[in-house]
């Protein structure tokens, strides 16, 4: 079987979980029989491809772009959405709330007119379904993480840094991640915070610079080996953003054992369950309520069981890794190729009855 995975253009560059989940999903189907091949051209030869898988329908134009490609040269078509219900992220300010809307008319033509959707939580199905109006069949395809973040070793970050049992956020440092709020709710509390991750908006992150009180140090990038022992010296890992569709890196924490604090805007809950604390990134002491939560539950006795794992660690080790993802995608690949029905193509038809 070959593949032809389509990504935003600067995947590499500007890496993010489509990214991310992109490239593990295609190293793990590899070992499973699956060719795949990426691309970000918009007018691709796709003769050699059994499929064209597309991942994330947030930069609309080369979504659409990747779409009609693949429908004119009438291949099968299977989309990983990342599609978030922005109407709370938006809801104070009408004119980027009504260009979302807007876009969400192309992004229904791509998702009804594919062969398969693969979201990777019911909350995001649901998100399609009731926002866009879809109804192309759908495999709930859950993310993963990496064997080496379950084996972390703190001694590398602790040496290199000299920091240990502090508050960490990994992500790109962007208004949508939330840190500032983050930095506020955090500085009168005795522990440093560490924030890992590429500035994806300098303002922002001057902003944030500038925020007095508080001890805080700021990690450009780290790879998965470096960011795993980060990880594993941390006392808890926050991730407070305005949505999250799951936080690849609370995911990352979670398996490393580390106590994970998380928007409650997202499908976090269907991965995590009652293993970890929510809190409403609009309320600094939510926020800080969260943190402070995780803390006192890690500092009690019976967290682990009997081999040294946590609960949370254990269902993340058997339930959300990229080999169980790429299977769950072969499966998908293998049921769209034997359907000969193809899908119905008709996207144009829309409405605009959003529930706000």
């Amino acid at each position: 079987m070959k593949v032809l995975f389509q990504i935003r253009s600067g995947f590499q560059s500007g890496a993010a979980g489509d990214s991310i989940q992109m490239q593990k999903t295609m190293i793990h189907l590899k070992e499973l029989g699956v060719e795949g091949s990426v691309s970000s051209q918009l007018n691709a030869n796709l003769k050699d491809f059994d499929l064209v898988h597309i991942f994330n329908c947030t930069r609309v134009p080369e979504a659409y772009g990747f779409y009609k490609n693949a429908a004119n040269q009438k291949k099968k078509i299977v989309v990983s959405p990342i599609f978030i219900d922005m109407h709370f992220y938006y809801k104070d300010s009408p004119e980027r709330l009504a260009a979302w809307r807007a876009e969400n008319i192309h992004r229904r033509e791509i998702l009804q007119g594919s062969n398969m959707l693969l979201p990777n939580s019911q909350k995001e199905l649901e998100w399609i379904q009731n926002i866009l109006f879809v109804s192309t069949p759908a495999k709930i395809v859950p993310l993963g993480v990496d064997s080496l973040f379950f084996q972390g070793d703190p001694e590398w970050f602790v040496k290199k840094y000299g920091l240990k049992d502090f508050i960490l956020c990994v992500g790109r440092l962007s208004p949508i991640k939330n840190q500032l709020s983050l930095i506020r709710a955090v500085k009168d509390l005795s522990l440093p915070l560490v924030l890992i991750g590429s500035v994806n908006n300098k303002a922002y992150a001057l902003k944030c610079a500038g925020e007095p009180g508080g001890s805080i140090k700021y990690i450009p990038s780290l790879s998965h080996e470096e960011l795993s022992s980060a990880y594993r010296a941390a006392k808890v890992h926050v991730q407070p953003s305005w949505f999250e569709t799951v936080g690849l890196a609370s995911l990352e924490a979670a398996a490393s054992g580390t106590p994970v604090v998380i928007t409650n805007q997202g499908a976090a809950q269907e991965y995590f369950e009652d293993k970890a604390e929510y809190v409403d990134p609009g309320d600094l002491n939510s926020i800080r309520g969260g943190i402070l939560a995780a803390l006192e539950k890690r500092s009690e006795k019976g967290t682990t069981e009997g081999n040294g794992i946590s609960s949370l660690q254990s269902r993340i080790k058997e339930n959300f890794i990229w080999e169980k993802a790429a299977q769950a995608t072969l499966e998908a690949y293998e049921q769209v190729l034997s359907d000969n029905s193809g899908p119905v193509r008709q996207g144009t038809l829309y409405s605009q009855s959003y529930p706000l």
